[in-house]
C-alpha cells in the first residue's frame, strides 16, 4: 500500500512502525506511465528479497510512479557468502543469514536450476528469463531446455539489480526482520520492523 508517510529508523533491537498514509488525491493524479518526481511517488513497502520481491521491486520502479521499499532479514549476497562459508566451515550459524534468508531468497545457494510448469514461451516466462539475461545471466538460458543459473552467476545477478534498483530511486534495507502487519478493513496499512544490524539506518522524509 502507500507508505507515503514513513518514518523507519533502524537500530539493534529497536522496533518501528512503517505508517501508511494514504494520500487519495495524489493516487487519483497518477495517469498512464508518467513518470513523477520522487518525492510525489507512493512508497510501497516490499517483505522480502527473494525471486518474487526483487522482481515486483523492479516493476514498480522501472514504471516510474512508486518508490519500492524492500524489507530483507537476511543480508547482501556478499555478506550472505561469509555466513554461508562459516556455517559450512566452522559450524557457525547466523540465524539471520544462512541459506533460507537473505538477498535472493533460499534458492541463491542451490544450483539455480530454473523450472516452470506455465509454458517455456509464454509471455511472463520470457520477461522473467530476459530480464535475468538482462542483470548477468547467460544468454543460453533464453534457448536451453533446462536452463541452469549457477551460483556465481546469480551473485553478479543479484548485486546488479540491487544496484540498479536503487540508481531508479528505489530502497533495499538488509538486517530488516518484518515482524507485524497492521491490517485495516482487510487492507494492511503498516510493518512493524525490527532492525538487527547496526549498519543500517534510514530516515525518510515524513512523520511517523
Amino acid at each position: 500500500g502507500n507508505a507515503r508517510k514513513l518514518r523507519f529508523i533502524g537500530q539493534p533491537g529497536r522496533m518501528e512502525r512503517l505508517e501508511n498514509k494514504e494520500n487519495r488525491a495524489e493516487r487519483a493524479g497518477l495517469e498512464g506511465n508518467k513518470i513523477l518526481p520522487s518525492e510525489k511517488k507512493p512508497k510501497i513497502i516490499i517483505v522480502g528479497a527473494g525471486p518474487a520481491g526483487l522482481f515486483c521491486a523492479l516493476s514498480l520502479a522501472s514504471s516510474g510512479l512508486f518508490t519500492p521499499i524492500v524489507l530483507e532479514r537476511g543480508q547482501p549476497v556478499e555478506a550472505r557468502g561469509k555466513s554461508i562459508g562459516a556455517l559450512i566451515h566452522r559450524r557457525s550459524i547466523d540465524p539471520e543469514s544462512n541459506f533460507s534468508f537473505g538477498e535472493g531468497g533460499a534458492g541463491t545457494w542451490s544450483d539455480g536450476k530454473l523450472t516452470t510448469r506455465i509454458g517455456r514461451n509464454s509471455g511472463p516466462v520470457r520477461f522473467v528469463l530476459e530480464t535475468l539475461v538482462k542483470y548477468g545471466a547467460p544468454q543460453r538460458i533464453l534457448v536451453e531446455g533446462a536452463p541452469h543459473l549457477g551460483t556465481d552467476n546469480l551473485v553478479r545477478l543479484l548485486r546488479n539489480m540491487r544496484e540498479d534498483l536503487r540508481k531508479m530511486g528505489g530502497e533495499v534495507h538488509f538486517g530488516n526482520r518484518a515482524s507485524k502487519f497492521h491490517i485495516e478493513n482487510g487492507i494492511i496499512k503498516g510493518v512493524d520492523a525490527e532492525c538487527t544490524e547496526a549498519h543500517e539506518r534510514h530516515q525518510s522524509t515524513g512523520g511517523k
